[in-house]
């Protein structure tokens, strides 16, 4: 799956579901005067993960186009032997 296509799925959701949204705004901006120390520790924590699954996602995808491309190759060796 590609990270844009994880990134519009959450985006959707969001739209979808507006008060789940702005329950989760409120809370943020609650966080953010009561603890600001608080948020910013969620959001850095936040941002590291999602900058992990953009690089797992990324590299995911590909190894699974070189895997494809290996199947390719060896089923047209496979149909020359033919």
């Amino acid at each position: 799956m590609d990270f844009w296509e994880v990134i519009n799925s959450i985006l959707s959701l969001f739209r979808e579901n507006l008060l789940i949204t702005v329950v989760i705004a409120i809370l943020l901006i609650f966080l953010l005067y009561r603890r600001p120390k608080l948020f910013f520790s969620i959001l850095i924590i936040t941002l590291i993960m999602a900058g992990v699954f953009y690089l797992i996602s990324n590299l995911s995808s590909t190894a699974v186009s070189q895997k494809q491309k290996l199947l390719q190759k060896q089923d047209q060796q496979f149909q020359e032997l033919r």
